[in-house]
């Protein structure tokens, strides 16, 4: 996503469902018929969300209907929490419609237990209701080396085997 998010795109439809794993080591997203070019400002002003799956989407693009590499930062942050959660739905029990007022109210994803606090810190940073608080994927990229690099110093490195 720091590759994209580089050349001025905003995928806006970020999702587990749209990442393709190939082999043991190879991840690519797919389905960019929704990205698009953000402004100077940048972010992108759309005039509807219905084509979106609101579970995915930030606070200020459910409301606003604002993207940008902010917006597409949190939708990472659910997509790392599908893939903790084996797929689970993020807020399976909430109705669309509540979920702007859920948001709003300070709520966010609960920790999963297979998902230790550094990693949830992560997340969390990734949902901040302040878009500008929110790390992009440069620094996003650094948290996850630097959490791997302690996780290695821990439990030894592991060896892909094809």
């Amino acid at each position: 996503m720091q590759h994209i998010a580089s050349k001025g795109i905003v995928h806006r439809n970020l999702s587990a469902s749209k990442i393709w794993l190939f082999g043991t080591i190879i991840a690519k997203i797919s389905d960019f018929n929704l990205c698009c070019f953000h402004d100077e400002n940048s972010s992108y002003k759309e005039d509807s969300v219905e084509k979106f799956s609101p579970k995915q989407l930030a606070l200020e693009s459910l409301v606003d209907k604002v993207f940008s590499e902010k917006s597409d930062v949190w939708s990472f942050g659910v997509l790392v929490y599908e893939m903790f959660g084996f797929g689970k739905v993020p807020y399976e029990d909430l109705d669309d419609e509540k979920l702007v007022d859920f948001l709003k109210d300070g709520h966010r994803l609960e920790r999963l237990e297979n998902m230790n606090e550094t990693l949830y810190e992560i997340l969390t940073s990734c949902w901040d209701f302040d878009p500008e608080a929110r790390p992009d994927f440069k620094e996003l990229e650094k948290k996850f080396h630097e959490f791997i690099e302690i996780r290695s110093e821990i439990y030894g490195y592991v060896e892909a085997r094809n």
